[in-house]
């Protein structure tokens, strides 16, 4: 059974083919990367077929899932820096979708997110709205996973939580009480395994055993990195202007506007199926980021 990775360099999909490779020989996955050189410093195998392609170019995926039976799309973009939200999230994946329904591909496993929806009045989410409806309107049988925010070795989340931590008084957007659920890497990667292997359809929202606030997130962080600050909840629409500031002068700024907007809404499903419909008893987040330490 070959299966084909889109963005297999990411953080998600490196973490699915560790998983995959305990029981699949290499050859029998296809990373499709834009980047092969770069791409074999971070692929958790050498001799894996790799695949020079890049989504937003449907003429360069002519080919790529030639012969694969089952494709996992995890490319996408959370911040708007060198790509725009629609190139990548929407007609990227619709490109995907399209060649996967020429290479008579069974099986599209696509990673969505929690909030997703083509109305929605925020640009990530109606984006990953739209790059969804393109994958459950496909002829291919799909499943869609809607994961909350992801933790584990090599994430990106909470290293850029943590940049605030270099502030003598930690800026908190808001009153602090969004809430999230997060899931580990490895996790998810089982669910995207059982997804591959004919588990759930349709979309499905999935998160991990613990629901906590945004205040719980820092806490949490300060934890893994050990050390502790006090914190000042500030209005949003007054760390706006620092966002900006942050996104005109780093090239991967900790935090971006759209970013603080997202604070609104809770980012939970609405519906756990982790369990329920993958058989997947996630991992706790509590005391779960002792890694940022080793990272740092």
């Amino acid at each position: 059974m070959k299966i084909a990775i889109t963005g297999a360099s990411g953080f998600v999909a490196r973490n699915l083919i560790a998983l995959l490779l305990e029981d699949t020989a290499p050859r029998e996955i296809r990373a499709i990367v834009r980047d092969p050189r770069t791409a074999l410093r971070e692929l958790p195998a050498a001799d894996l077929d790799i695949h020079a392609a890049d989504v937003t170019r449907a003429e360069s995926l002519r080919g790529a899932f030639d012969g694969c039976e089952m494709v996992v799309h995890t490319v996408a973009i959370p911040t708007e820096r060198k790509a725009k939200f629609a190139d990548v999230n929407v007609y990227g994946t619709e490109h995907v979708v399209a060649e996967a329904e020429r290479a008579g591909v069974r099986r599209l496993v696509h990673l969505s997110a929690i909030g997703a929806d083509p109305d929605s009045p925020f640009p990530f989410l109606r984006s990953k709205g739209r790059g969804e409806r393109a994958v459950t309107g496909s002829s291919v049988a799909s499943v869609a996973l809607r994961p909350s925010i992801l933790f584990g070795p090599g994430d990106d989340f909470f290293p850029k939580l943590g940049f605030s931590l270099r502030f003598p008084v930690v800026p908190v957007p808001g009153n602090g009480a969004a809430r999230f659920q997060p899931l580990h890497v490895q996790d998810l990667a089982l669910v995207l395994r059982a997804a591959l292997r004919g588990m759930g359809s349709g979309v499905h929202e999935i998160g991990g055993p613990d629901v906590v606030t945004y205040d719980e997130l820092l806490s949490e962080t300060m934890s893994g990195y050990r050390t502790r600050r006090p914190r000042l909840h500030l209005p949003v629409p007054l760390m706006k202007p620092a966002a900006a500031l942050f996104g005109l002068v780093l090239t991967d700024p900790p935090v971006t506007v759209p970013q603080l907007d997202l604070l609104k809404v809770d980012n939970v499903p609405a519906r756990n199926d982790i369990e329920r419909v993958f058989g997947i008893a996630p991992r706790a987040f509590r005391g779960g980021l002792a890694y940022l330490l080793d990272s740092a």
